[in-house]
Order: structure tokens, then sequence, then C-alpha cells
């Protein structure tokens, strides 16, 4: 099969506000002591970058300084190769951590109260370079009800995606949202995924 060359921007997606996405993964492939190949899972990875809000909507989600949260979804993935089907069974306790804020639609869904402080200092650009310190929040059961895709990772489920000409089915590894006016609010998401079509 030959490699094929399309336009970025039109690409087909089911969720308006996505600028960047990208498929790519591997297939187990191991070698026995007696020289018999084994084959096992195709593992893809699916990564997406949005614009966390909507035309005319709130570009900083509410943040007047540099914000972000991050989330972890664990999954324990079976393979059963008799019947060639992946098993994806969701783990509780996912990491999680808000650094800034508040961010509207963020926040923990079981606050532990855990804080620290948190900054980023570089003189590369010269001495006078200023620097925040801000909050940083640890905890887990992460909420994010914005947009393009909303997640709990306390309960996570399998997402139906589309791109392209293919139907993914896609469980949610990582979530990545950035605030840091002037730039717009952005959202990334990192997924197994299996395909349906």
């Amino acid at each position: 099969m030959a490699c094929e060359c399309n336009i970025a921007g039109l690409l087909a997606v089911q969720y308006p506000g996505i600028y960047s996405a990208s498929l790519n993964g591997s297939t187990e492939v191991s070698l026995a002591n007696d020289g018999t190949v084994l084959v096992g899972q195709t593992v893809n990875q699916l990564s997406i970058s949005s614009w966390a809000y909507l035309p005319g909507g709130d570009r900083y989600l509410g943040a007047s300084c540099a914000a972000s949260a991050t989330a972890e979804i664990r999954w324990i993935q079976k393979y059963d190769c008799i019947n060639q089907i992946n098993y994806f069974i969701p783990m509780s306790g996912g990491r999680a951590s808000i650094v800034g804020g508040p961010i509207d639609g963020v926040y923990f869904d079981c606050d532990p109260n855990i804080e620290s402080r948190s900054f980023n200092a570089s003189a590369q650009s010269g001495p006078m370079t200023p620097y925040l310190t801000d909050i940083r929040k640890d905890g887990y059961n992460l909420v994010y009800t914005g947009h393009p895709i909303a997640i709990s990772s306390a309960s996570p489920n399998p997402y139906e995606i589309t791109l392209g000409e293919s139907i993914f089915t896609a469980y949610l590894q990582n979530f990545s949202l950035t605030v840091s006016p002037p730039s717009a609010a952005t959202v990334s998401y990192n997924f197994v995924v299996i395909s349906n079509s």
C-alpha cells in the first residue's frame, strides 16, 4: 500500500476545534527458542490537540494567569489471543494535578487538599526575566467539563471517535490542559485505540 498525501485542514473530525491529530502504533512480535514467530496485540496511540473553548467563548477559561491541569487514567490491558480481543479494564486513582487557576470546568471530584508551591524560572533571556510562583494541587478524580471532550478520570469509559474515514474505540490514558495568557487555552488527549472500521 502506497502512502497517501492529504490536507490536514480537510481531515474530517467529529469535534470542532481540533487542530492536530496523530495515529501510530506497533504490534507485539516475539521469536520463540524454536524459531516460531509469536504475534500479539496491535496497540495504536491516538493523540489529539484542540482549542479548549468554543468560538466566541472565553479563550482563557476564567484564568487570569498561566494555569494547567493534567490527569493520568490507568487501564489493565489484556489480550485474548484465541478470540483476538483486546480487553481494557479501568483502574481508579490515576494521578492528577491542577497548577494555578481556578480554571472554569476543571476540578477534583474528591479533593485531597494537597498543595505545594510551583514555579519555573529561567534567566536564558537575561537575568531580569520575570517568573511567577503559583499553587500546585495534587490529587485524583479530575473532572473536565469543557470542550471538545469532557472527561472524568474517576470513571474512565471508552470513547467513539471519528477521524477521517475511521471510527475508533478510544481509551483515554493522559489528559493535559494549558492556559497561558495571552495564548488561548489548549487541551491534549492521548488514547489507546482499536479501529472499528
